[in-house]
């Protein structure tokens, strides 16, 4: 049975692979230069948002200090959404955030088996 915590860890693992496969890369907010080893998996929309909480969009390798002390430089995230993936993405994402969803037992099972495999085919 998989849990929350543990959909988390697999999620985490590919957003920052995905994200530095190439090696050393820019934070989408600040600029400075990351890895897989120095990045976080920043959430534009928060994690307590279960909507978004695993959405690849809302999630990009994003430095520790923006992630962790600069609250994810928020407003420069929803530019860099924008820019990636066209204007108004950022939009979207805040109202799929206010959906209401809870991911029931089975389902994480399927989210965390979801980003095992996504991990194996980078």
């Amino acid at each position: 049975m998989s849990s929350i915590k543990t959909v988390d860890k697999w999620f985490s693992e590919y957003i920052r692979k995905r994200d530095t496969q190439s090696g050393a890369v820019r934070c989408p907010t600040c600029g400075g230069v990351i890895t897989y080893e120095t990045s976080d998996a920043g959430h534009f929309i928060s994690r307590r948002f279960m909507n978004t909480r695993w959405n690849e969009k809302n999630v990009h390798a994003q430095c520790r200090k923006c992630n962790r002390f600069q609250y994810g430089n928020q407003y420069e995230f929803g530019l860099f959404i924008d820019s990636k993936y066209g204007k108004g993405e950022a939009e979207k994402l805040l109202f799929l955030s206010k959906l209401e969803y809870k991911p029931m037992p089975h389902e994480l099972k399927e989210i965390a088996k979801y980003f095992r495999q996504k991990i194996k085919e980078l």
